[in-house]
């Protein structure tokens, strides 16, 4: 009997020491030229608190715990590499071939646009890291190397960045390495006012480093965390708008999702199906015009349905408009979902931005807290 138990531990022993090295990923990171290695390249997930650096080899090993999160690298002078689904170059050594910026963005002549840099880092600040408390709190620590410049032949700001910011998140602990790709914000006509915004959006890589002691930050991270954009699309996902206290609207009423939302489990995540179009019915008029030029409109004593957006409320409190742009979305586990820009949110949730960013794998520490 003991034999046998010793031989069941063992087996377990082994088996451990499989699905961890299953979960590792390693490789080399060269030139793309001359073939040199690069050390000190930074190797990490994006969304999360993972993350290496190359040795004097350039060469790096990482454990992914699973986690199958865009890998990034990135190193000063050089453009960033992105690898989708890294989990697949499991037991493969990678070899990273990061190309040269043969262009810096210092290079680039702009015209004088016609606002001052000072003003396009208001609304930057705003629309990159948001006006919430967490938003607020925040500090980029090389603003030097954001480029702006205002296109006044679509009204839009345009920014993006020569290095990784490096951002303090005092509200919830974090110290944030955000890789800037694009922010945009477009206007109406020529202007930096908020209320003249048509749209905006910024895209980016991120790493998170937890500077949180004594878990003094866990109240504020799930307080940012519900309420979210990823805390909808797990409702949704889990068909629990009772339990997160999340209420659906149409036109102001109280609608059953259920009527609107159909989920199945496809390939480890949930496939979210918007079976019907939020709508509502107005009436039909036709345009008169008469020979002195005067407008009148004639009610034709029908109407038609027109699309709207759906409205939620989460605790009696926060409330925001959501708009699905794509009708099939996939949500995994963690409430992250795709496309990234399948829908669109305005309202309470509208107003988060980086600032109120958290780890992709946040909703796993939710978790483990419920469980003590």
């Amino acid at each position: 009997m003991k034999k046998s138990y010793k031989k069941f531990l063992l087996f377990l022993i082994l088996l451990s020491n499989i699905t961890v090295q299953s979960q590792l990923i390693e490789g080399t990171i060269l030139d793309s030229k001359t073939k040199e290695t690069l050390p000190g390249a930074t190797v990490y997930l994006d969304g999360t608190t993972i993350s290496t650096i190359t040795d004097t080899n350039g060469y790096f090993k990482i454990n992914t715990k699973g986690n199958n999160a865009t890998l990034v690298v990135s190193f000063i002078g050089y453009s960033t590499y992105r690898l989708d689904n890294p989990l697949q170059y499991v037991n493969k050594k990678l070899k990273v071939m990061l190309v040269e910026e043969s262009i810096s963005l210092d290079e680039v002549v702009v015209g004088k646009g016609p606002f001052s840099r000072k003003q396009m880092m208001k609304v930057f600040r705003e629309q990159f890291l948001g006006e919430s408390k967490a938003g607020r709190s925040c500090k980029i620590l090389n603003e030097d190397d954001i480029v702006l410049y205002y296109d006044v032949s679509t009204n839009t700001l345009n920014a993006s960045a020569r290095n990784p910011l490096k951002i303090i998140n005092k509200h919830l602990d974090y110290e944030v390495n955000f890789d800037l790709e694009e922010l945009i914000v477009q206007y109406n006509y020529k202007s930096l006012d908020k209320f003249n915004q048509s749209r905006s959006y910024f895209s980016g890589t991120t790493f998170y480093k937890d500077m949180s002691k004594n878990n003094r930050a866990d109240k504020k991270r799930r307080e940012t965390f519900y309420g979210s954009a990823t805390h909808f699309a797990l409702t949704v996902a889990n068909e629990a708008w009772e339990k997160e206290d999340i209420r659906l609207f149409v036109e102001g009423w109280p609608v059953n999702p259920k009527d609107y939302f159909k989920v199945k489990d496809t390939l480890g995540v949930k496939q979210v199906t918007l079976i019907k179009e939020p709508q509502k019915e107005v009436k039909d008029f036709t345009l008169d015009k008469s020979p002195s030029n005067n407008v009148t409109f004639t009610d034709k004593g029908k109407t038609k349905l027109v699309k709207v957006n759906f409205n939620i409320l989460y605790k009696k409190e926060h409330q925001s408009i959501v708009e699905f742009v794509d009708k099939v979305i996939y949500v995994d586990e963690n409430g992250n979902y795709s496309p990234i820009y399948g829908i669109l949110y305005g309202g309470y949730i509208g107003t988060l931005k980086a600032g109120n960013m958290l780890p992709i794998d946040y909703y796993q520490v939710i978790k483990e807290m419920q469980k003590g």
